[in-house]
């Protein structure tokens, strides 16, 4: 009985792997975190006058949507070789009122003229981050690098508006004042209400970042975090509702080393099997501007945008 090559190299392999699935699988760990948080953070849009000449840089609208304390859940799972980590983190946030959406308009002097707030209700979010991860030992501490690319969704709805209008069409006198002056006009006023703008943001970056941790008892691990962005893209939806000015604008940003984000995490052994994790972290996006479109055309108008948050979770982790 005679054997091909084809079917000598097959008998080879299969015996090489045979023999190194048992090495390779004392080195192989997988683990799975479910954990819950809280998150507080803000969106903040500008929108800048269209004649560059006469008002370059001059902000003609400030919009700011506010998250105070959003509950999330989610889980990280994570597959270790060695010293070599990959993982992936999926997580939500619960639906429902959670802070305030704030509508500012200026005029060219720099003046304030209209104010609104609105309840800020939460429709829908989505986190993904999925990376790679290396540990090096070091006498004192260790010092883990990390590679990661990040995609998150988040919808809001304004409710139940409230606003100063010192626009000459609203103010008692017929002419422009201050939003907070006695002849400005204070919606609701019986008759009309203020609608307020929804929102929708997409975010997709890649994210490089080093960790120093260090057991001060074997149980108790802590570690410092520092990561940046070399590119991140973002793509925003504002919805204005007014009954006379429905319409929507979309805006589109591209931030180069503008994000960055800090750690502070704590991991507490129980067992060879469980740990209980808790970690910290401050997101900062640096204002940048962008490109906008109006109801789907290519609009001549500037914005920018930032957005900072905080968030904080606990989880407990299973290895197996």
């Amino acid at each position: 009985m005679t054997f091909s090559k084809q079917q000598l190299k097959i008998a080879l392999v299969s015996i090489f792997l045979l023999t190194a699935m048992p090495v390779f699988a004392k080195e192989l760990h997988f683990s799975f975190t479910p954990y819950a948080g809280l998150e507080q953070s803000t969106f903040q849009e500008a929108y800048y006058y269209e004649d560059f000449s006469r008002y370059k840089d001059r902000q003609c609208s400030l919009l700011e949507w506010t998250q105070k304390l959003s509950y999330l859940a989610g889980i990280e799972t994570r597959v270790k070789y060695k010293k070599l980590s990959f993982f992936i983190d999926l997580s939500t946030k619960l639906p429902g009122k959670c802070g305030s959406m704030m509508d500012s308009d200026y005029l060219e002097n720099g003046m304030k003229f209209n104010y609104s707030i609105s309840e800020n209700h939460l429709n829908s979010a989505f986190d993904a981050q999925t990376g790679f991860s290396y540990e090096v030992d070091l006498p004192f501490m260790q010092i883990t690098p990390s590679i990661t690319a990040s995609y998150s969704y988040i919808s809001f709805s304004a409710k139940n508006g409230r606003g100063w209008y010192g626009d000459s069409s609203y103010t008692s006198d017929g002419k422009t004042h201050s939003w907070d002056s006695p002849y400005s006009h204070y919606f609701p006023d019986g008759k009309y209400h203020l609608a307020g703008v929804d929102y929708l943001n997409q975010t997709f970056y890649f994210m490089a970042g080093l960790e120093l941790s260090k057991n001060f008892i074997k149980e108790w691990r802590t570690g410092l975090g520092f990561h940046f962005a070399p590119f991140t893209y973002s793509y925003t939806k504002d919805q204005h509702l007014g009954k006379n000015k429905n319409f929507y604008t979309e805006g589109y940003i591209y931030n180069y080393f503008g994000n960055m984000k800090f750690t502070f995490q704590n991991d507490f052994t129980i067992s060879s099997l469980i740990s209980i994790n808790t970690r910290m972290e401050l997101n900062l996006q640096l204002f940048t501007k962008g490109k906008t479109d109006k109801n789907g055309r290519p609009n001549q108008q500037q914005e920018g945008e930032s957005y900072s948050a905080f968030k904080t979770k606990i989880g407990i982790s299973f290895s197996l």
